[in-house]
């Protein structure tokens, strides 16, 4: 295969490894390339697990037992996992970091894969591989990298949406039926006498019930979202301002552009935001939403008063929250819907003084 042919035939499997569902089907994928399209025949991915570089996949030409379970300190393979370096070596029997799996093996060719683990081709002969080897394997294995990356994020966060949904759950049911029948009882007593305290205990039930609201937003926004869908972020971000309280504030979307995103859960960051900016900067604030300049993204900025240094760093935390009736998962479930969609988020200061918050669209 000419390096033409080869760099158009890399390119065209970089799409299939980098939709992978599996750690497996990303390795299975990436030693059946290296031996169709690198002609490296005898080839394995060893991916790291609690100390180990374990075999998930092995060329069909090699040896039974050409690749096997080895230390991250053993061998090659450890000494390219540990030092992120790739390594050539023209003959095993001459070099002590070699620790061949098989007595047929005479060079070898080792890549990391990331912080992942290692890709590893050998030869049955010395001085089979040259920096050109090095150089398309490298190529190939960016993107399995690429794949164990999302795969590594979309585990993370599916594990962490579902403690959260089951917490989420429990919260819901053990708390909503006797809450409902507290506010009821106390609506009651509140027709019998007139008393500050009832009607600071019904303010005190609502911010509960609001606490509900938003563990089960929490709990569900976070899912990734797989197939997202040109959305137009003004109609979004006008139908997010019509739903909120927004007193005698303003809006400013300047854009008429789309973006790629799930509808529903994008209105639904942009509601969390709108009220973030009303709660915090004032009935009268002036909000103002539009794309970034020179990336892909948006922005949302206010000129309310701002966010402190300290503030920033904690401002995305569950428990976070300067005004004395919100809940503290406002800015949370905005942080858990941009994660699903693959975005950024981060805060700076507007223009005006206020907060901006920047959304970069990775994913697009």
């Amino acid at each position: 295969m000419d390096r033409e042919a080869e760099l158009t035939a890399l390119h065209d499997i970089a799409t299939t490894i980098q939709s992978a569902d599996t750690a497996e089907e990303a390795a299975e994928q990436t030693v059946a390339a290296a031996a169709e399209i690198l002609d490296f025949h005898i080839c394995s991915v060893e991916l790291h697990e609690d100390g180990w570089l374990v075999p998930y996949a092995v060329s069909e030409s090699s040896p039974a037992g050409g690749a096997r379970r080895m230390r991250v300190d053993q061998g090659l393979a450890g000494k390219t996992f540990q030092s992120g370096e790739s390594h050539i070596v023209g003959d095993v029997t001459a070099d002590d970091d070699s620790d061949p799996a098989d007595s047929a093996y005479q060079s070898g060719l080792s890549v990391p894969i990331g912080d992942h683990g290692v890709f590893q081709a050998v030869g049955t002969e010395p001085n089979f591989f040259d920096d050109g080897d090095r150089e398309r394997a490298e190529l190939l294995v960016s993107h399995t990298a690429g794949a164990l990356d999302r795969i590594d994020r979309e585990a993370t966060l599916e594990e962490k949406n579902e403690r959260l949904e089951a917490f989420a759950s429990i919260v819901s049911h053990d708390l909503r039926s006797p809450l409902s029948v507290a506010t009821s009882r106390v609506e009651l007593a509140v027709t019998e006498c007139n008393s500050e305290h009832l009607d600071k205990t019904l303010d005190a039930l609502g911010q509960m019930e609001g606490l509900i609201d938003d563990l089960l937003t929490l709990s569900r926004q976070g899912e990734v979202i797989d197939d997202p869908n040109p959305v137009s972020l003004r109609t979004v971000a006008s139908e997010a301002w019509g739903v909120v309280e927004t007193h005698d504030s303003t809006i400013d979307i300047q854009t008429t552009d789309t973006i790629n995103a799930d509808r529903d859960r994008l209105r639904q960051l942009l509601v969390n935001l709108f009220r973030n900016s009303i709660q915090h900067g004032g009935q009268t604030v002036a909000v103002t939403v539009g794309l970034l300049d020179g990336q892909a993204g948006f922005f949302v900025a206010d000129d309310g008063v701002g966010v402190s240094a300290d503030d920033a760093e904690t401002l995305f935390e569950p428990d976070y929250s300067t005004d004395a009736d919100g809940t503290g998962l406002g800015l949370r479930i905005v942080e858990q819907i941009t994660e699903a969609h693959g975005w950024t988020v981060g805060v700076t200061e507007s223009d005006s003084g206020g907060a901006r918050f920047e959304f970069i669209l990775e994913s697009s």
